[in-house]
């Protein structure tokens, strides 16, 4: 009996019990539905996640800190030397060695300035962070107004859009109370870097040019002006000779240029080339001293949460397939008691043993087949139902603020029919066994 002859002959067995097989198929189907429904809200979970976290920033970013610690330098030609504690550089020497950390894509050092911002008569703090322009285009800021800035252009700043919302007239009577918005983009702004001994009459600053505004959705970047690097240098250079500002005049305290280089960013980021390799390259910079934190961190937290009410879910729904498998093991027995005397007459005609177990186990399998199909069918419309009532299918997210809350890939869908199927072979196995295992002179004389 070739293949194609026992499918045929075990379609027709199904159908010519169509009450029984239909009542078998919805075990399965509802057993297969309900695994994969529960397994897609723990993925729905691990999304919602990752979509809230990026509101927050890439998840292949890692923010460095300074913690102070010692570490090993690697040079560009490949050759090591530590750093002794105490003497950790955060400079470019710092980018370097980073940049050698297989699955990075590139290192960009920040250092953070504190100033006064001035639009007329209206001032508001400004936290002025010099980059490098040509890194930092690379992070792709998203912004609602503008461009980025260039080095090359006169004073051209990227604006945080909070930047613009907290200027206050410190000559009026509740200053800090009446906080307005000013129009950054078409108005003449001045900055004067902050300082302990600027007080009394105010000193004359730098004009700034904003270029563009950063998108509301981006709070990472909201509260900071960002320019580039080596053109602030050059401005508070020229400030602090104008305004007669240098640390001598501060008690004598005046820095050395070897801690200036030593330190010469505050923070730096680090863009890796996939989320997988995050914790990977992070574990690294970690063992070289620093401090290093990135949004990974709380994702994976949040799927060691998930993935356990994944597993409990999951646990649920494969009770249910457990039944259904129960189900198609009393399905095939019975066929068999119903179909003794059929078995009988196949192996006196001379059909092999083991194309009566491939027949019974070709019905058990399309039971778990048919049913893991229509199950999955189910499966997507359970899904849409709850996207659609649960996290209102909406622009703007949805009532629990994520867009979906059941997520089913093609991958879970094409698992849960191999898995309904194999549950069928194996619910099968048996039955067939013991269909091969009747006397032919019995099952014949059976009525």
């Amino acid at each position: 009996m070739n293949s194609l002859e026992l499918a045929l002959m075990g379609i027709k067995n199904l159908l010519r019990r169509k009450a029984r097989t239909i009542l078998t198929v919805l075990g399965v189907i509802i057993g297969t539905a309900s695994i994969v429904v529960m397994v897609s809200l723990g993925l729905g979970m691990n999304k919602a996640f990752e979509q809230q976290l990026e509101e927050y920033g890439s998840l292949t970013m890692i923010e460095v800190y300074n913690n102070r610690g010692g570490y090993m330098v690697m040079s560009d030609s490949g050759e090591s030397s530590s750093v002794p504690e105490g003497e950790v550089a955060f400079n470019d020497e710092t980018i370097s060695t980073f940049e050698n950390i297989e699955h990075v894509e590139f290192a960009l050092g920040m250092k953070r300035f504190d100033g006064t911002l001035y639009a007329g008569k209206l001032q508001s703090w400004a936290g002025i962070m010099a980059v490098d322009l040509e890194k930092f285009k690379k992070l792709d800021i998203d912004l609602s107004e503008g461009t980025m800035p260039s080095a090359d252009g006169v004073n051209e700043v990227l604006m945080g859009f909070r930047v613009s919302e907290d200027f206050y007239d410190p000559n009026s009577r509740n200053p800090y109370s009446n906080q307005s918005s000013v129009d950054v983009m078409n108005t003449k702004l001045e900055v004067v870097p902050s300082s302990s001994y600027y007080d009394g009459k105010r000193p004359r600053g730098f004009v700034i040019t904003p270029t563009g505004l950063t998108s509301e959705e981006d709070w990472d970047y909201a509260w900071d002006i960002f320019i580039d690097y080596d053109v602030f240098t050059k401005l508070k250079a020229d400030f602090d000779r104008r305004n007669k500002n240098n640390d001598d005049d501060n008690g004598g305290r005046k820095r050395s240029r070897s801690n200036e280089d030593q330190d010469k960013y505050d923070q730096m980021k680090i863009s890796v080339d996939d989320v997988k390799y995050v914790q990977e390259v992070q574990e690294q910079v970690k063992e070289m001293g620093y401090e290093a934190y990135s949004l990974t961190d709380a994702l994976e937290n949040m799927k060691q949460t998930s993935g356990l009410i994944q597993a409990v879910l999951g646990g649920i729904g494969a009770v249910s397939l457990f039944v259904a498998a129960i189900g198609i093991t009393n399905t095939m027995v019975m066929s068999i008691y119903e179909r003794t005397k059929e078995i009988g007459v196949m192996k006196v005609i001379g059909a092999e043993l083991k194309d009566i177990k491939r027949l019974f186990l070709f019905e058990a399998a399309m039971i778990g087949f048919f049913g893991g199909v229509f199950g999955v069918v189910i499966s997507y419309g359970i899904s849409f139902l709850i996207n659609s009532v649960l996290s209102g299918m909406s622009e703007g997210g949805g009532y629990y603020g994520v867009g979906f809350l059941s997520d089913i890939p093609y991958w879970l869908a094409l698992l849960g029919i191999a898995f309904s199927t194999f549950i069928g072979l194996a619910a099968g196995y048996y039955p067939a066994v013991r269909a091969t295992r009747l006397s032919a002179l019995e099952a014949i004389r059976t009525e």
